[in-house]
């Protein structure tokens, strides 16, 4: 091998593995670590989300978050319907928005999800709660066959609803990049 054609093999390796890395660092703070979609035929008759992830806070969000400045997450789910003929037909699409905040006075952190909040003692109390997602309505009852249906969702840090001078300075790789970014989720159908 001649020195140019190792330079040229050295450069394309270095680059792959910076990709890699950049790929690794965009899903480093939220994991997600279960979730499913269950259409459910009982009273209710109706399609839920159950899924747990895994959130770690950099340094820099905590000393935001203790500082008084909430956190804002949101959970979005999709629901898409093959077809052959034609573009996929999205089923039904749901977003929940999820609150964290701290309260430096009775040094607590409230979580707010939907219409119900719950105070916690600590950090990783508020975490788990807001991480644990059981049933969330997403779709009226159908019969989903797993052939038929796609479904995806994402975790994230809704960065965009942070006051206006942290938006301004926000950099991503200071560790305000809390994205699971999009995954597939299993489908379940069940009869209770």
């Amino acid at each position: 091998m001649n020195t140019l054609h190792r330079r040229f093999v050295r450069l394309t390796a270095a680059g792959l593995i910076a990709a890699a890395m950049a790929v690794s660092a965009c899903a480093e703070g939220i994991v997600p670590v279960h979730a499913e979609v269950s259409a459910i035929q009982d009273s209710s008759k109706a399609i839920y989300f159950d899924g747990s992830f895994e959130l770690e806070l950099a340094p820099e969000v905590k000393e935001v978050l203790e500082r008084g400045v909430p956190l804002n997450f949101n959970l979005e789910v999709e629901i898409f319907k093959n077809r052959w003929y034609w573009f996929d037909r999205e089923f039904s699409k749901v977003t929940e928005r999820i609150r964290l905040s701290y309260n430096p006075l009775t040094r607590q952190y409230r979580v707010s999800l939907g219409g119900m909040t719950q105070n916690f003692d600590n950090l990783d109390q508020a975490i788990f709660f807001m991480t644990t997602i059981s049933k969330l309505y997403v779709a009226p009852y159908r019969d989903i066959n797993p052939d038929d249906y796609e479904v995806r969702a994402r975790f994230y840090l809704d960065t965009e609803r942070l006051p206006k001078p942290f938006q301004v300075t926000l950099k991503k790789d200071d560790g305000w990049n809390l994205d699971s970014g999009w995954f597939d989720v299993t489908i379940v159908s069940t009869k209770e």
